[in-house]
């Protein structure tokens, strides 16, 4: 039987039951041995003052242990479902064991700021073993997103073979792309969304969540996704705000060529009246005006993307 076949995907449900169950015996393991160095009962709850929770230290280990192992699986047999988007499995598989190692680094961080007192009230976690340990977790969890291949019974890359084969006129008309703004520009919102977001943590950390998320939202509105296909064009903005979406078949006209955004209101989306525009650039783009009035004005990649969007909608608009 094969390994991928039917609903889960056997290798990557081993990895994820065994992975966070094993890191979890481990930990048990390695802290068992601090026993008699920590003082009884143990912290697990902390304050600017010390401890101010306690527990003692088998139901410290057990339920610690216990949580790791249970939240580690939980999100790691997400990555096994055959269902999943590939990228969606990654994502999973990556933030379980991210997690279980982040749990672990906290766990061990709290026992290890016990270890030598005598009173768990006088304690805090040893920030050594947090920092550190956050570190390793980080690092780990993109690797684990980089190297982790799901198996797909199905891919979009078979679905569009198989295009290819039964409807080749179909396939040629069906294409994404992105257009985006100039790199210099991202740096410069990269740039102002790290110093300004940092410096306004001073003030206030809802400030700087706020300016995180406005200089988000502008890198956004200069990245636009254009699904083309017979039966319709789509316009999304980071590749997930949907602001347009053209039926061929409405299609009255569709032309090309360099635009000035300025003269469409400015970068991302613009409405006015009928016209709608989504330039992420001055530049070449695609003009299209609808049987009812209805125009739209997008960017594209470059002259021939925007040539084949155009002939697309012509070619819809003429049958």
């Amino acid at each position: 039987m094969r390994e991928t076949e039917g609903r889960w995907d056997r290798k990557a449900v081993r990895f994820a039951i065994g992975y966070p169950i094993l890191l979890a015996a481990g930990f048990f393991i390695a802290a068992f041995t601090f026993r008699g160095q920590v003082p009884e009962p143990v912290a697990w709850l902390w304050d600017a003052d010390g401890g101010r929770a306690f527990v003692p230290f088998f139901v410290y280990l057990g339920v610690g242990a216990g949580i790791v192992a249970v939240v580690g699986v939980l999100l790691g047999l997400q990555a096994g479902l055959q269902g999943r988007p590939p990228v969606s499995r990654k994502i999973f598989m990556a933030g379980g064991v991210g997690m279980s190692m982040f749990l672990v680094t906290v766990l061990g961080a709290g026992l290890m700021g016990q270890v030598g007192a005598r009173d768990a009230r006088d304690t805090h976690p040893d920030p050594i073993v947090l920092a550190s340990g956050s570190g390793a977790t980080v690092a780990l969890t993109v690797v684990m997103f980089m190297i982790f291949k799901p198996d797909e019974q199905w891919s979009p890359r078979d679905e569009e073979a198989l295009l290819d084969v039964l409807e080749p006129e179909r396939a040629r008309n069906t294409f994404v792309f992105w257009a985006h703004a100039r790199p210099s520009v991202f740096v410069m919102l990269a740039v102002l969304g790290v110093d300004l977001p940092l410096l306004a943590l001073l003030i206030s950390p809802w400030l700087s969540l706020v300016l995180a998320l406005v200089s988000l939202a502008a890198a956004s509105m200069l990245m636009l996704r254009v699904s083309v296909g017979p039966d319709e064009v789509r316009l999304a903005f980071g590749g997930l705000i949907r602001v347009a979406k053209i039926r061929p078949a409405d299609v009255l006209r569709a032309g090309y060529g360099a635009v000035v955004a300025r003269s469409y209101g400015g970068w991302g989306y613009r409405r006015r009246g009928k016209l709608v525009s989504a330039l992420v650039a001055s530049g070449e783009a695609v003009d299209v005006l609808c049987r009812d009035g209805s125009r739209f004005v997008f960017s594209a990649k470059d002259p021939a993307l925007a040539e084949r969007v155009a002939d697309v909608l012509r070619g819809a608009a003429a049958q």
